[in-house]
């Protein structure tokens, strides 16, 4: 499963365990010579709710926030892009 949360982070599973990755670049494809997304996983977690948790500490940690008010902007900021993220998006077909 692949929870992607914005253009720079995603959350991917396998059958161990919760990665979170970024974005590192492109890289050409060895087989195809087309070019493709370079995830690169940088954190491991043994639950979702763990990742997203990790995921904003990261966020938080590698912003620029001078002050306590920007720290809290910051962290209102991350949670409702992963709380949008990770929302199931339901489309209902007539």
């Amino acid at each position: 499963m692949i929870l992607p949360i914005d253009e720079k982070w995603r959350i991917k599973s396998d059958e161990y365990c919760w990665h979170i990755q970024y974005l590192k670049g492109m890289r050409k494809n060895r087989q195809t010579g087309e070019l493709e997304e370079n995830w690169v996983s940088r954190r491991y977690y043994q639950s979702i709710s763990k990742a997203a948790h990790g995921l904003a500490e990261l966020e938080l940690m590698s912003g620029d926030t001078k002050t306590l008010a920007e720290a809290l902007d910051a962290v209102r900021s991350v949670s409702e892009r992963l709380s949008m993220a990770l929302t199931p998006h339901i489309e209902i077909i007539d």
